[in-house]
Order: structure tokens, then sequence, then C-alpha cells
């Protein structure tokens, strides 16, 4: 009888689990899509956090976006911080209070993390399923592009965790916020720093 029991409740268990399923044509109504529906590509601020060493990383990753200026910042052991704009990359040292300033074309760093096209996500067939993510389950949302493949980890309606797999790497970062709105000093040189030339 005992060993009756436990297979029956080995039995629900594994029946309670998610299935993986994989969605041909979505109708909006992907974990995913509901998240960044009002997420505009060209105008916003990210904050994640890096956990591609560890879940208790502090390293904060900012990328932040205003049509054609672009930041990116990496705060952690050393900080960095890059601003595209008027056709320049500007590399700050705030440590140092001096930047350095070269022709660039923009360098996206949030390629593969974030969506850039919501309307055509609208519709994107995608995989889920249930992962286990640093010893928690999440529900997934797996998306695959010409250049890779996201993974969006939802708790609920909560965005967790973005993972992105590319040709030449694998990343992992904990979301931490979005605003629709960047403040113009984001794309500022501080006054008072040095232009270093080589």
């Amino acid at each position: 009888m005992r060993k009756f029991i436990l297979c029956l409740l080995t039995l629900i268990l594994v029946g309670c689990g998610v299935e993986t399923r994989v969605i041909k044509e979505a109708d909006g109504d992907s974990k995913t899509y509901l998240f960044f529906k009002d997420f505009d590509p060209n105008n916003y601020y990210v904050e994640l956090w890096d956990r591609n060493v560890n879940k208790n990383d502090d390293t904060k990753i900012i990328m932040a976006r205003s049509d054609d200026e672009y930041y990116y910042e990496i705060d952690g052991a050393n900080n960095m911080i890059n601003i595209w704009k008027d056709g320049y990359l500007y590399t700050i040292d705030n440590q140092l209070k001096n930047y350095s300033k070269q022709e660039s074309i923009i360098m996206d760093y949030s390629l593969g993390i974030l969506p850039n096209d919501i309307k055509g996500l609208r519709t994107k067939g995608y995989e889920t399923g249930e992962e286990k993510v640093y010893g928690k389950n999440y529900i997934y949302e797996k998306y695959s592009f010409d250049d890779g493949e996201t993974t969006y980890y939802f708790s609920g309606k909560k965005l967790i965790y973005i993972k992105y797999e590319g040709i030449q790497n694998t990343l992992l970062y904990r979301f931490n916020l979005t605003k629709d709105k960047v403040s113009s000093n984001l794309f500022e040189i501080p006054d008072d720093y040095l232009e270093m030339t080589y």
C-alpha cells in the first residue's frame, strides 16, 4: 500500500509540471508581448543586473536611448560609460573626470536583450515551458531570431530574467526596471571633465 501511495504521489507531482509547448503564431497574449507592448525601442531607460557570474553580482547595466542618442553603462567593480551622439562615441571615466571622443556608429547593446519590433512580437511564435534559473522555477518564453535566441523568464506577470544566446556568447541579466522617458542630462558630458586626445 505504501509503494502504491508513493507511486501515485510521484505521478501527481510529475503531472503538475508545466508542459513545454511551441506556439507557432501568437495572438498578442504572450507574457513577453504583454510586458513590452508599450515599450518604445527608440526611447527608453532600462536597468539590469548582471547574472553571468553568480546570482548575487551587484554589477548594474544601464541602457538608454533617445532617438539617435544611445547610453550604455556598466557599474560594478569598475565603471564604464559610453555615450553615442552626433556621430561620435564618448567614453567617460568618472573616477578620473575625463573622456575620449571618436567617430563611431552606435553599438546597440540592447540587441537580443530588448525587443526592437513590438508589432512583430505580437504575433511571433515562441516556445514556452518551465525552467530553473539559480535554483528557482520560472515560466519562460523563448524566441528565435537570425542572430540567436532570447528567453524571457517570468514569475506571474513579472519579468525576472532575460537570457540571450548568440553565436559568440550567452548573456544572462536580472531585470530591474524600465522607464519610457529618458532625461536629456544622461547624454551630457560634464563641463568640468577633461577631453583626452591620443
